[in-house]
C-alpha cells in the first residue's frame, strides 16, 4: 500500500467518529470567519452539500472533508 493511502486511512480513522448534522452551522478550521451549513448529507455516497452563509455558494464535499475541516458551533 502506498504511503499516501496509509496516511489517508489513518486520517480517516481519526475523524470518522465525528457526527455531522443537517441544518447546523459550522465554522471552517482554516478560516474561522467563514460559516457554512450542511444542507444535505448522503451517507451512501459519502458526500454532503455545504452552503457558505456569507456568499451563498453551495458545494459538494466528501464527509471526510467535512469532518476534518468543519467545527460545529
Amino acid at each position: 500500500m502506498s504511503s499516501s493511502k496509509e496516511i489517508y486511512l489513518q486520517e480517516y480513522a481519526k475523524y470518522r467518529h465525528i457526527k455531522l448534522f443537517l441544518d447546523e452551522t459550522y465554522t471552517k478550521r482554516s478560516r474561522p470567519s467563514e460559516k457554512v451549513i450542511l444542507i444535505n448529507i448522503s451517507e451512501e455516497n459519502e458526500s454532503a452539500r455545504v452552503k457558505n452563509l456569507r456568499t451563498g455558494n453551495v458545494q459538494t464535499k466528501t464527509l471526510h472533508w467535512c469532518r476534518k475541516n468543519l467545527i460545529k458551533e
